[in-house]
């Protein structure tokens, strides 16, 4: 029999295994076992002395028909392929957990490193954004303006009822609570002064971004993330497209237009919302208010809004698109990277609105 040579020793049955036991034997190897399996003999020892060739693929035949078998006459070098065969069904030994302080240490290494690669990468990204808007610029009719259009559409004139609600709810919110608070001291009217700087410095834009980080960025990153998975992004590619150009600037020039609309526009609703609660709240009429809001508000507080306004838009856009073309595989990859969009994009804004209040404070405005 080829490839096999069956034995008897006394009652029991031992094998010679002959030839080359290789990858382009595998069929005819599978042929000959197969054959010695319907003569239903017991196999007990199997003598690979004769075994011309063996390699990594005759290995697993080997291990895979003869798991129990005693084999004899190894060489050094079968021995080691038989070794690896035998290894890829063994169970790997647990891995050793470490002490409670090293393992708390190691992981906010982990956490520092993905930090580092993380703001790498998104700068990374960041360049190739702008290199694709300076060549946009250079030759003007590569703009889509179809999709800026769109876009515009859908992050600024869709989201004025949301954005308005939200800026008149919570300004009325910061006017109940200061004139509660105020009152006890007899400095109430001092409430419109809180609502209104409050407003223009801080409170809109900011209210502002975070809703739009919400509502435009999960969908940016969701878009995108689904086009990644699909392959829409390489065949773009394929057809000559680049998918910066045609995915990722239409957003960015988009946000960067609507975020200070719309903290514009949550300005007026808050001071309008404030206004309300002034009225029902403080006893002050319409006119009163709006003389006490004149000489209360200047362009220097309005603009240190609106300075920020611009950057929100810049962090939020990057995070969402960028995390949107990292998207990977499945479905479920694309709601995690959504998700990471969303809570990645309103803590930088966070930190950015910190870090400009810190500027503010130190240059005196």
């Amino acid at each position: 029999m080829e490839f096999i040579e069956n034995r008897r020793e006394n009652d029991s049955q031992a094998l010679a295994l002959t030839g080359e036991w290789i990858i382009g034997n595998a069929f005819a190897i599978e042929q000959v076992i197969q054959q010695l399996a319907s003569e239903n003999k017991k196999k007990v020892t199997v003598d690979a002395s004769r075994i011309k060739r063996l390699d990594t693929a005759g290995a697993w035949l080997i291990h895979k028909h003869f798991p129990d078998a005693s084999l004899q006459n190894l060489s050094k070098q079968q021995k080691e392929l038989m070794d690896f065969a035998r290894g890829g069904q063994q169970e790997l030994p647990p891995k050793k957990s470490l002490p409670a302080v090293v393992a708390f240490f190691a992981d906010i290494g982990k956490a520092a490193e993905d930090g580092i690669e993380f703001v790498y990468a998104l700068f990374s990204f960041l360049g190739a954004v702008f290199a694709c808007v300076v060549k946009n610029l250079l030759h003007p009719a590569r703009f889509r303006l179809a999709s800026i259009v769109r876009h515009l559409h859908e992050t600024g004139i869709q989201a004025l009822p949301i954005i308005g609600l939200l800026a008149f709810g919570i300004s009325m919110v910061t006017s109940y609570q200061g004139a509660t608070q105020l009152q006890k001291f007899g400095a109430d009217i001092y409430t419109v002064d809180l609502t209104v700087i409050s407003l223009l410095r801080e409170m809109a834009v900011l209210t502002t971004a975070i809703m739009v980080a919400g509502r435009s960025g999960s969908a940016f990153a969701a878009e995108i993330g689904v086009m990644k998975m699909r392959g829409e992004v390489d065949a773009l590619r394929t057809i000559g497209m680049d998918p910066f150009e045609t995915l990722v600037v239409p957003r960015f020039l988009a946000m960067l237009v609507t975020l200070p609309v719309l903290a514009f526009f949550a300005d007026i609703v808050g001071i309008a919302g404030g206004g309300f609660m002034a009225v029902m709240q403080l006893d002050l009429s319409p006119s009163s208010y709006i003389e006490r809001v004149r000489g209360i508000a200047t362009p220097t507080m309005f603009f240190i809004g609106m300075i920020k306004a611009p950057v929100f838009a810049l962090l939020i856009t990057a995070v969402c698109t960028y995390q949107g073309m990292s998207a990977r595989g499945s479905a479920e990859n694309v709601g995690k990277v959504t998700t990471l969009a969303v809570v990645q994009s309103i803590f930088l804004v966070i930190m950015a609105d910190a870090i400009f209040s810190v500027i503010f404070s130190q240059v005196g405005i």
